[in-house]
């Protein structure tokens, strides 16, 4: 059998460049300093035939092999400051682009009207124009009215998707429940889940965070969840267990939130067994009462109460603590129990 020939490769013939014919080398190409054409092949054949079809009659012609030289200096000075300015332009766009995200999901994150972008940016010029007005036009070109703010959020969707993709993916799932009361006295129902998958692979994810207005009983909790379960598409004949606390409003035996969950999965006909659990940390709390570790406890109250009561003991616990790098101590709060 013949052997067989390999195709011969320009690139690889290891060919000087020459710049005679007013051609600069830029991402492996030939391209005409003069008309900003490039050829499809670097081969000096290719430059020459396009020098006498293009430029023979122009004035680059007759000028003389110093001035020549000089003329190709120049011209690549001029090609690389115009790369350099599209390059500056297409940086800074992308900084624009990104400082208007990063102030969106501020404004999402702080749960403020979509509005609140064009005052922020007013503050923001009136800041400039005392500080530095040389920049006011680089800071011009963020964009954060209502609609450009509202699209950059809107993103957010796509994760609640992905969500409910995880979702939909499992053989069988749990719910923790917690309910507590933020700053401005309003009750948060944290509602997180834990999915098997067939291959016994365990995930976790928070699913939602749900204010309750008005009363926090139990009624009012299992509307919450079931409201969740029905917005996230989850199938209740696959749920095996419900952890929550030990508040009344959770572990009532006729209106406690579990058991109305339960029972309204027997009622749509899911024959599975569903657990009941208690959170592990309260349990730890009811079994420090229990034991009788007062003398304890008492102590340690009493020594960070000490420590936080006056500014002068807190500033001399920061200093030490800052030495030994631990964090600060918090005030005691007992775990909320069923009692």
């Amino acid at each position: 059998m013949s052997a067989i020939v390999k195709k011969r490769k320009v690139d690889l013939e290891c060919r000087a460049f020459n710049p005679e014919y007013f051609f600069t080398e830029r991402f492996g190409q030939a391209q005409c300093l003069i008309c900003l054409k490039t050829v499809a092949v670097l081969k000096e054949y290719n430059m020459r035939r396009h020098w006498e079809t293009q430029h023979q009659a122009s004035s680059f012609a007759s000028i003389s092999a110093a001035e020549r030289k000089e003329a190709i200096v120049k011209l690549s000075g001029n090609l690389q400051k115009s790369t350099s300015l599209f390059r500056k332009q297409t940086t800074e766009a992308d900084k624009v682009t990104r400082a208007s995200y990063e102030v969106s999901r501020l404004l999402a994150r702080r749960m403020k009207p979509f509005t609140d972008g064009d005052f922020i940016k007013e503050c923001i010029m009136v800041v400039i124009d005392s500080l530095c007005p040389g920049k006011r036009s680089a800071f011009e070109s963020v964009s954060l009215l209502p609609r450009t703010v509202c699209r950059r959020i809107e993103m957010s969707d796509s994760v609640n998707d992905s969500l409910k993709t995880c979702c939909s993916n499992f053989d069988a799932f749990s719910l923790a429940l917690d309910e507590s009361t933020d700053m401005k006295d309003t009750a948060q129902l944290a509602i997180f889940i834990r999915r098997v998958t067939a291959a016994l692979q365990v995930y976790e994810e928070f699913l939602q965070l749900v204010p309750l207005h008005g009363t926090t009983t139990g009624q009012d909790i299992f509307d919450a969840v079931l409201q969740c379960v029905k917005q996230h598409s989850l199938d209740l004949s696959r749920l095996m267990c419900v952890t929550t606390d030990g508040a009344p409003a959770m572990t009532g035996k006729k209106k406690g939130a579990a058991s109305l969950l339960v029972r309204h999965c027997e009622a749509a006909g899911h024959t599975q067994p569903i657990h009941k659990v208690h959170c592990i940390i309260h349990q730890e709390s009811l079994c420090s009462k229990s034991a009788n570790l007062t003398d304890v406890m008492s102590v340690v109250v009493k020594v960070v109460n000490s420590i936080l009561s006056r500014s002068l003991n807190h500033r001399q616990f920061q200093a030490l603590t800052d030495e030994v790098t631990h964090t600060m101590v918090t005030c005691f709060t007992s775990v909320r129990s069923a009692g």
